[in-house]
């Protein structure tokens, strides 16, 4: 298909000439693999902006990079938190799928290899499994079971869980009241002494609401005790977040952070 060059008057780019030569070679070629995404973030989080000498009070990082084990796809993440230990990585994890179940393995370095198994069944119940392997053994630590339910045409967000080591079960009930707001029941049930069981029920009620653009105000309140906190961010008036918080009875505390994805 290639032609010795014959003189003419035309106007055609050599460049566009050498295109249409390699085309039909390339064209039988399979395109090069596309690097697997990778992704990772930087957060600096500064202290209380209220105090008399406001600074910078943790740096978080965040990596992650996807890859095919054993032809399916996993992902591994590695994160950095200052404040918990300023000369390692806080955590470092390898999470994926093998046909319906997920999986999630996490090293804190220094502690036993925690593992996590999640699948769904027919019915929409998510069963999730937390264990614990330390060298050969190893121990399954929680187990939990989450559903949604239609109760007197509300839907409700049901959890049942049961931790071994503790020997304690929480029932979580949680439904929308409307307007942003969620009504939360937790029942607990613990092993006491002498083959006893001690039992408590708390409530609480949460509010959640966007008020513009970048702006969410967020409360807490459990009327039992009358403890709670509100929380205000901000993140369209400058180019960083402002999380301000005010607990009840307690002080208000100003923050700011700001996040450098990579």
């Amino acid at each position: 298909f290639l032609c010795a060059p014959k003189p003419c008057h035309s106007h055609t780019a050599p460049g566009f000439m050498l295109s249409l030569s390699v085309a039909p070679i390339l064209a039988g070629r399979a395109a090069p693999p596309a690097p697997p995404p990778q992704s990772g973030s930087v957060e600096l989080i500064s202290g209380d902006l209220g105090s008399k000498t406001p600074s910078l009070d943790n740096i978080k990082g965040k990596w992650s990079q996807a890859f095919k084990l054993l032809g399916n796809a996993a992902t591994v993440t590695a994160e950095y938190d200052r404040a918990e230990n300023d000369k390692f990585l806080k955590s470092a994890s390898l999470s994926g799928a093998v046909d319906k179940i997920k999986y999630e393995l996490a090293s804190n370095f220094g502690g036993p290899l925690e593992a996590t198994l999640e699948t769904s069944t027919e019915d929409g119940t998510t069963i999730e499994v937390e264990a614990e392997v330390d060298g050969l053994s190893s121990r399954v630590t929680r187990v939990t079971g989450t559903r949604t339910l239609s109760v007197n045409e509300r839907e409700c967000d049901l959890e049942l869980s049961h931790t071994l080591g503790d020997n304690e079960s929480k029932l979580r009930l949680s439904t929308m009241l409307g307007s942003g707001l969620r009504a939360v029941g937790l029942l607990s049930s613990k092993g006491g002494g002498k083959g006893g069981l001690d039992h408590s029920l708390t409530y609480e009620l949460e509010y959640d609401t966007q008020l513009t653009e970048g702006r969410t105000l967020s409360a807490k309140v459990s009327p039992r005790d009358g403890t709670g906190e509100v929380e205000y961010e901000d993140s369209a008036t400058i180019d960083a977040t402002i999380a301000a918080s005010f607990p009840l009875g307690g002080a208000p505390k100003v923050t700011a952070k700001r996040a450098f994805s990579f």
